[in-house]
């Protein structure tokens, strides 16, 4: 892949610059992002998403850990 590329994000369909030869000034940085996070997004995509999709990715994530966590917390009451 050269230094720039106009790529298409495989979630929403928006044309993009990814910039993997300088990626720290490419768009993808805007989101950090845990190592979870990331293993969650590739899991569901290949290759680079734009940062809108990116961001809504990490917030679907956190919103799913969230329902877990409470899931198991009404099991462990419910064991009471």
């Amino acid at each position: 892949m050269p230094c720039h590329e106009t790529v298409t994000c495989p979630c929403c369909k928006a044309a993009f610059e990814c910039r993997v030869g300088t990626i720290l000034r490419c768009q993808c940085q805007q989101v950090p992002l845990t190592e979870d996070e990331r293993q969650y997004i590739s899991e569901r995509f290949s290759g680079c998403l734009c940062a809108a999709c990116l961001q809504a990715m990490k917030l679907g994530y956190r919103q799913e850990k969230f329902k877990q966590r409470l899931q198991n917390i009404f099991t462990l009451s419910g064991k009471r």
